[in-house]
């Protein structure tokens, strides 16, 4: 008779348990929705996020470097803090060493030249004739002779390395490459060190149009380039990784949700806007939706060294399983999300075409502000691995960029609030329509 009670006593006790817990976790009414979402987004603090980003720029965060290791320290804390668990996932990669001096110079031409090397670009010193190669195609050197010479090419739609390379295969010696006027020269990548790379130089639009008038009245003009120092060393960096489980299993077949950012910055750049904004924006979110039910599985990822050719992502990307590649449904990437003076809000695809990041961004821009978002074509930013691996991916950026980034003046002065507001609205409020299974 004492057992009986003993156990019936269990069981009422046990079962009290169980409704306690499903009330707390259970999983969101169709009913409820809207309210969750209401509450999710008045929850954000955009203070918060200018406090992060303040932590952040004391110094640049260069990947493999001390100050880069101290952010990744300041933002596990924080996590941390949250009640996350975080998973660091360290990588090797190879960093590019800054030259010691580089110069260009066309004999005869007075105006101004200021180029900058790409990262790694590789070292050299060559005097010969300037040509101009189009768009730095491959058929653009079908008709001319580069054998030995210096080549200028305009950016177009394809990598930059590319361009580097075709130069080098038609033979040329060193390749010039001209910006156009939307976008700021700063200081851009190769990508990744290449044994047949060519000495290579960005140039502004500004001063490229007077070279190439200068060089359309000339005909024939020759030019001096070198870059003396650079070169790659081995380095050590890491992603960090929360995981935030869904309330229960479902039968969706994606049910993963992945939201990510950089946090490493270019040498000698404090990174406010590249990308101390998009980092404290996934930083907030991961707070904002600590307590909140989801129905698939949420991850929020801080990449380490995007700026030496996009190593965090890609090694991410390299680690996950079949299965997991095959459940994720949404990459979220958010890189300079708060600059004042940059252009419109844009969402980026690798092949410029809509799918399901842009979708639930739009939507929910609509929901917020009744615009929608335009969807628009760029490749150089983290969403580019998960793409190449068939996961809907996309870049959130204000575009074109403003005309200091990667530059020492990328400061926090110069971003706005109401941007990093507007942005974390947006992908918050799409975040939780798709871990939301309706």
């Amino acid at each position: 008779m004492v057992h009986k009670k003993l156990l019936c006593s269990f069981i009422v006790l046990l079962t009290i348990i169980m409704t306690a817990c499903s009330s707390t976790t259970s999983i969101i009414k169709s009913s409820e929705f809207d309210q969750v979402k209401s509450d999710l987004i008045e929850g954000l603090n955009v203070d918060t996020i200018y406090g992060t980003i303040e932590e952040l720029t004391k110094e640049p965060r260069v990947a493999g470097t001390e100050s880069e290791q101290q952010a990744a320290k300041f933002l596990s804390g924080k996590l941390e803090s949250y009640g996350y668990k975080v998973e660091t996932q360290p990588f090797d990669f190879e960093r590019y060493v800054m030259p010691e001096s580089f110069s260009l110079s066309v004999d005869g031409f007075g105006g101004p030249l200021s180029p900058k090397p790409f990262q790694y670009s590789v070292s050299g010193a060559v005097t010969g004739d300037l040509i101009d190669a189009g768009k730095g195609l491959k058929s653009d050197y079908d008709d001319i002779d580069v054998e030995g010479k210096i080549v200028l090419a305009r950016v177009s739609d394809i990598y930059f390395s590319e361009m580097v390379l075709n130069a080098a295969k038609a033979g040329a010696s060193a390749i010039l490459i001209l910006f156009p006027e939307s976008e700021p020269i700063g200081s851009w990548s190769l990508g990744e060190h290449d044994k047949d790379f060519i000495p290579a130089f960005a140039l502004s639009f500004d001063e490229g149009e007077g070279l190439t008038d200068f060089m359309e009245s000339k005909g024939t003009v020759n030019a001096t380039f070198a870059i003396e120092g650079a070169g790659v060393e081995k380095a050590k960096s890491q992603n960090l990784i929360i995981t935030k489980q869904p309330v229960a299993k479902t039968e969706a077949t994606k049910d993963i949700v992945l939201v990510g950012a950089h946090y490493d910055s270019v040498d000698q750049a404090p990174g406010a806007s590249d990308n101390a904004s998009g980092t404290a924006v996934v930083l907030e979110l991961a707070r904002m939706f600590k307590d909140v039910t989801t129905e698939k599985e949420l991850r929020f990822l801080f990449f380490g060294a995007e700026e030496e050719g996009l190593y965090g992502s890609e090694h991410y990307v390299s680690e996950m399983t079949k299965n997991e590649i095959k459940r994720t449904a949404a990459m979220f990437n958010l890189d300079m999300v708060g600059s004042a003076d940059a252009g419109e809000l844009a969402i980026q695809t690798i092949d410029g075409m809509d799918n399901t990041v842009t979708k639930a961004a739009s939507q929910a821009n609509i929901e917020l502000s009744d615009e929608s978002i335009e969807t628009e074509f760029g490749d150089r930013s983290d969403h580019v691995p998960f793409h190449e691996a068939g996961i809907d991916a996309a870049l959130f950026i204000y575009n074109p960029v403003e005309e200091w980034y990667h530059s020492p003046d990328d400061t926090i002065d110069k971003l706005s609030k109401d941007r990093l507001r507007d942005v974390a609205k947006i992908v918050g409020s799409s975040v939780l329509t798709l871990t939301f299974n309706k």
